[in-house]
Order: structure tokens, then sequence, then C-alpha cells
């Protein structure tokens, strides 16, 4: 049974705080409707809303859904960087609003974050079931697009099963089954096309993996012929929602006059993108002249694809075109990319300025996140950002466990390949001159330009932790016991030999290793020049771990020397 408390001043304060928080409430109620109609928001506004929800009491579902509307209405007026901001701080909402956890996924896929973060939020809205804007069906079809980027198809189509049939599902599931089972992709496909005739999303998808496959070498089986003449029987009721299936589909048809007129017909009522030069100058709806003309002008506006400018070279038929192709490259400032696997997603991004390649960004996982970033000096490789990938492990990650960040690693090459030295975690590795080498990329001429594109080394061996402590002859890093100081470790194949410790130019430790561990330390803990303490370490057989090089432990006896 509950007791009441009958205490009248006890009661009057409760009291005053129920009309206190009322108050707050309807204010926030009022606040938040006055957010959404009016267009004219100021940072200033917005921060103060964001104070005030700080203020409110965690584990209220109607202030939950409050916060969701608040951030949905930010996302709305296109102030992203600031729902970003107040989402992240809404962790404490999460397991009461689904909404919550979907819009910070929406936010951080807007702010190009890892897809792996945008995965954690929305799992957490799959995960809380509690929706009021949205629904867990609008999760999952996004969580599916997230995992067919990461190339996870067999997860993405678990996930679909999910949802319920529609032509965002369709299309989707067709995208997954595309890269992993072709003769049921080719089936579904039929069947998507029956069930949705006026929908591109199908259509798209098939002629993407069609120009794929023949990019691979392989012909068109008779299925295949047959699902494209239906798209060429439907074109005339496609275009109108997507005018783009003109020049994806006129590659294939059969009907050439009929597929120039197709294409004209699109150029002269839409800006051509980048993938249709190569198609109009094919069919000759347009000249060398003019496709270089319109290739270039859009590298000056966005990123170059790599097959168009290859496609493009492979179809210019004077030595005049070329010369000039050749030209307008070595010239080139901007960016050009790599798609390896036609997934629509480039792996690789390589920034120019006036022919000279400056950086290379690779995600070889399509995170999102390059995991390498390279700088270089008169096209030159000179230095590095790399994402180490974790550490192996004796046992797995318990199951929903989130793997480990990777560590993030600076390198700087003496004369490519050659490492100069590495910093990773305040230590620097420096290995032995010229001996160290750590080629990611392989760097040939586009099409006898002088101009460098990078090309993925598939026999270079990561980076990791292990390798640049077996390969260096000694790591530097800020001294564990000496403020200010720097402890030296010499090492030989991985195998710690002896430890120093500096403060400016004066020794004031000394560590002997025996075997890879240490035995023996004499420290001048007075700054007298003379180290007249003497520090015994811990016995054991067992090998030194890794981590144990950073962080010894030590039994400490002061023996002093009488020197």
């Amino acid at each position: 049974m509950r007791h009441w408390n009958k205490n009248p001043l006890a009661e009057a304060q409760r009291h005053r705080g129920r009309k206190k928080f009322f108050l707050v409430f309807l204010i926030l109620i009022v606040s938040t409707v006055s957010f959404a109609q009016d267009p004219r928001i100021s940072n200033e506004y917005f921060s103060d809303m964001l104070d005030f929800f700080d203020s409110m009491p965690r584990g209220d579902s109607a202030v939950a859904e409050r916060y969701a509307l608040w951030a949905r209405d930010a996302i709305e007026q296109g102030l992203w960087a600031e729902a970003l901001a107040g989402l992240e701080r809404a962790s404490d909402f999460a397991d009461l609003s689904s909404d919550i956890s979907y819009l910070l996924a929406l936010a951080r896929y807007r702010a190009d974050r890892s897809r792996l973060e945008i995965l954690e939020a929305l799992e957490q809205a799959i995960h809380t079931e509690r929706w009021n804007m949205y629904t867990s069906e609008d999760a999952r079809l996004f969580k599916a697009e997230q995992l067919i980027a990461l190339r996870a198809y067999a997860e993405a189509l678990a996930e679909l099963a999910w949802v319920d049939s529609s032509p965002a599902e369709a299309e989707l599931s067709l995208m997954a089954l595309a890269n992993l089972r072709p003769v049921e992709f080719r089936r579904y496909m039929i069947e998507s096309l029956d069930r949705y005739p006026r929908e591109s999303g199908p259509v798209r998808v098939f002629l993407k993996f069609v120009k794929n496959e023949e990019a691979l070498g392989h012909n068109p089986t008779r299925e295949d012929i047959e699902i494209l003449e239906l798209i060429f029987r439907r074109l005339p009721l496609l275009l109108d929602d997507d005018p783009e299936l003109a020049w994806m589909a006129a590659p294939f048809m059969r009907d050439h006059v009929e597929a120039r007129r197709l294409l004209s017909a699109y150029r002269a009522l839409h800006p051509p993108l980048p993938g249709s030069i190569p198609v109009a100058l094919n069919l000759g709806v347009i000249d060398e002249q003019m496709a270089m003309e319109e290739l270039f002008a859009f590298g000056r506006i966005q990123a170059l694809d790599l097959a168009i400018l290859e496609e493009v070279w492979a179809l210019l038929r004077t030595a005049d075109a070329r010369t000039v192709f050749r030209r307008n490259l070595s010239v080139f400032s901007g960016v050009i990319t790599e798609d390896a696997n036609g997934d629509g997603i480039p792996e690789t991004r390589a920034e120019y300025y006036n022919g000279s390649l400056t950086r290379v960004l690779h995600d070889a996982t399509q995170e999102g996140v390059p995991q390498l970033i390279i700088f270089l000096e008169a096209a030159v490789p000179s230095s590095a950002m790399v994402l180490l990938p974790p550490e192996s492990r004796d046992t797995p990650l318990p199951l929903g466990a989130r793997p480990p960040a990777q560590k993030e690693a600076e390198l700087r090459w003496e004369r490519y390949p050659a490492v100069l030295d590495v910093e990773l975690d305040g230590a620097r590795y420096i290995p032995r001159p010229l001996d160290f080498h750590f080629s990611p990329f392989d760097f040939f001429h586009l099409w006898g330009s002088g101009v460098l594109f990078p090309q993925r080394d598939p026999w270079s061996a990561p980076l990791t932790r292990r390798a640049l402590v077996f390969q260096s002859l000694r790591v530097e890093r800020p001294s564990l016991e000496f403020d200010g100081g720097t402890e030296v470790v010499e090492l030989s194949q991985g195998i710690p030999i002896r430890a120093r410790e500096f403060v400016g130019d004066l020794m004031v430790a000394e560590t002997e290793f025996l075997q890879g561990r240490p035995q023996r330390q004499r420290v001048d803990l007075d700054f007298d020049g003379q180290m007249d303490i003497i520090r015994y370490f811990r016995r054991s057989d067992r090998p030194m771990e890794l981590e144990e090089l950073w962080d010894y432990d030590r039994d400490i006896e002061y023996v002093y020397a009488g020197e």
C-alpha cells in the first residue's frame, strides 16, 4: 500500500513543482508549433530551444515526442547540422521514441558520417519500436539501403523480408539480388515489372545490371533480351517520370534510329548528365569536340567517373581529338573517381590541381569514411592518414557488441614507398632507412597525358600496429614517469632491447631487456646526472604482449648504488 505524505509544506512544494512542469511543458508545445510555422528561424533560437530540451526531465515519452517533432522541423528548415547536434544529445530518449533514432540516422547520413553509425541509429529505432511520425518499414528500408552499400547483400535481403511488398522494397531487393543471386534476380525482375509496370526503379536496376555484365564481357542471356524488349515497349510511359532512362536504354536498342531520337529528345529538354555523353557520342548525336567540351565542363563542377572518361577516350577516332583530350587532362583541376564494382559508390577519389595529383582518398569498405588518405607533393606521395584495422582477437566479440574503433596513424614516406616514420597513439615508429615499404597504390598515366591516377595494389599488406613494431628500429613516445620527457625504445625484429628516457638532453632512465622483457632500470630522480636508483622488474617466462611494451608492470626495489 502506498503511504501518502500529509506534510502540508511538502504537499505545497510538490504542487508548485507540478504547476511548474506543466507550465514549462505548455511553453514547449507552443514553442515547437511556432518553430514549425515560422520559416525564418534563427540559430540563436534553435540553440535556446536545445538548451530548453536539456532542462526537461528524462524518461517522459511526451517530452521525447516533442523532441522528435522539434528535430524534424529543424531538418525541414534545412538546419541539418543543428538537428544532428541536438539528436546526438537525445540518447536518453532513444528508448522512448523510435522517431528520434530514425531522425538521427537521417542527420548522420546527410553529414556523410560512417554507415556503421547510421546503422547503429536505425537498429536502435527498430529495437525501440515506438513510432509516431515514421514507421519500422521506413527504418528497415533505409537500413537495407545502407547494407547494400556495404555489400552486405544477404543481410539486406533478410531485413527486407520484414517489409511489405512495395516499389521501394522491390528496387532494393533487386539491387541485392543482382550482386548475390543473378538467376533469382532475373526471375524477381520479371515479377516486379509485372507488379509495378509504371515504376522506373526496377528498370534502372536492370539497365545498370546489363551494363555491368557487358563490362565484364558477358553477353545478354535470352531472358535478358526478353526483359529488355519489355522495357523498350514501356519506355514511352516511363520517360515522363524518369527521362534519364532514354540514355540508359539507348545502348541496348536494336533500332538505332529510335535510340538517336530518344537521346536527342532527352538532350533537348534536359541538361545532359555525364553518363549520357559517351552514349550520345557513340550514336552520333554529338561530335567529338562537343563530347569533350561537355565532359570537361562537368569536371569543373562535379567529380568525373574514370569509366566515363575511358568510354569517351575509346570512342575518339581522330588523332587531333585525342591530342585535345590529353591536353584537357594535363591542365585538369577537379576530381576523378573510380567505382571498381559498378555499384554507383566510388571507392577511390583522386583530386587534381592543374593536372597534378594532390590527394587520394580510398574507402575500400564503402563505409562512407576513407580508410586511407594520401597527400602528394609534385605528384609524389609524401604522407598519408591510415585507419589501422583492429588487432586480431583470440575470442570473438559478444553478439551485438560494436567492434573497437579503428586507430588513425599518420605516415610519412622518405621516398615512396620507403617509410620515414609513423605516428600512432602519440608514439613515433621509426624504421631503418629505406627498409620498410608501404605501397597501397600504384600510379599510372592516363592515356599518355602525364596525369597520374592511383590503382589499388591488391598484394600490398595492410598497415597494422604489429607490423609497425616489427619493422621499427626504435619507437619514441612520451615518458610515462617524467613530465615532458621522451622514452626511446630500441627494437630488433619487434623485440625490445633497451629503453632510455630523456628530459631535454639529460638521460634520466635506462631499462635493460632480456628476451623482450624488462629486467632492470636505472633512474635519476633528482636530475643530478647520476642514475643511482635501480629498479628490478617482476620476472616471468611468458612472452611480452604488444600492449605490455607500452605499460609494463614492475616491482620496484630501491637500491642506492652509493656513487
